[in-house]
C-alpha cells in the first residue's frame, strides 16, 4: 500500500476522533470534592439583633453562656408589680430595618400594655418596635432601651411568668 497525502489525512482524523470519544470531551455529570469550613458565631452584642441586659438586678447568676438572657427573680416581692426600668437593650446591627417583638411560648405579644405576669414596654405604646439601621443619621434608631413588668398581683404569680421568651425581628420583605 502507497502511502500518500489522503491516506496519511484519514488515519490522522481517525486516531483524532478515536481519541476525542475515548476520552471523552472535557464536560462532566458530577464533580464530588471535600472542603473544610470553619463556621464561627458572635456573642449577642455583635450579632445582627443585639440583645443585652442592662440592669444588674436581673442579670442573673453571673454565667458566661451568650446563648441565654437570663433574669434573676429571686427578688421579686410577692403580690406586688415589680419594674425594671432601662432592663433590656435590643440593636439592630443589620442593613434593614426591622420589626421587633417578645413573644411567650404560646407566641403571644408581651410588648405594650399586655395584661401578663410579665411585659416589655418602651418609648413608644405600640405593641411592636421599629428599628432602623445604623446608617441612618439619628443613632438612637437602630436600639431601643426596654423595662420589664414583672406583675404578680390578682391572679397572675410566679408560675405565670413565661420560662422562656422568643425575640422576633423581621424586615419589610419578610412581612409580605
Amino acid at each position: 500500500m502507497k502511502v500518500n497525502r489522503r491516506t496519511t489525512l484519514i488515519g490522522l482524523g481517525t486516531i483524532v476522533a478515536g481519541g476525542g470519544a475515548a476520552l471523552g470531551t472535557g464536560a462532566f455529570d458530577t464533580v464530588e470534592a471535600d472542603r473544610s469550613v470553619e463556621v464561627e458565631t458572635t456573642g449577642d452584642g455583635g450579632a445582627l439583633l443585639g440583645l443585652e441586659i442592662l440592669s444588674d438586678t436581673l442579670s442573673g447568676d453571673g454565667e458566661e453562656d451568650e446563648d441565654v438572657i437570663k433574669f434573676d427573680l429571686d427578688n421579686l416581692n410577692a403580690d406586688a408589680t415589680t419594674t425594671f426600668e432601662d432592663a433590656l437593650e435590643i440593636t439592630n446591627n443589620g442593613t434593614e430595618p426591622v420589626t421587633v417583638t417578645i413573644e411567650d411560648e404560646g407566641e403571644e405579644n408581651l410588648i405594650g400594655d399586655v395584661d401578663k405576669a410579665m411585659s416589655f414596654t418602651h418609648d413608644s405604646s405600640d405593641s411592636e418596635i421599629d428599628l432602623g439601621t445604623d446608617d441612618e443619621d439619628d443613632e438612637d434608631e437602630h436600639q431601643a432601651t426596654l423595662a420589664v413588668e414583672f406583675d404578680l398581683t390578682g391572679d397572675t404569680g410566679e408560675d405565670d411568668i413565661p420560662d422562656s421568651i422568643t425575640i422576633v425581628a423581621t424586615t419589610a420583605e419578610d412581612d409580605s
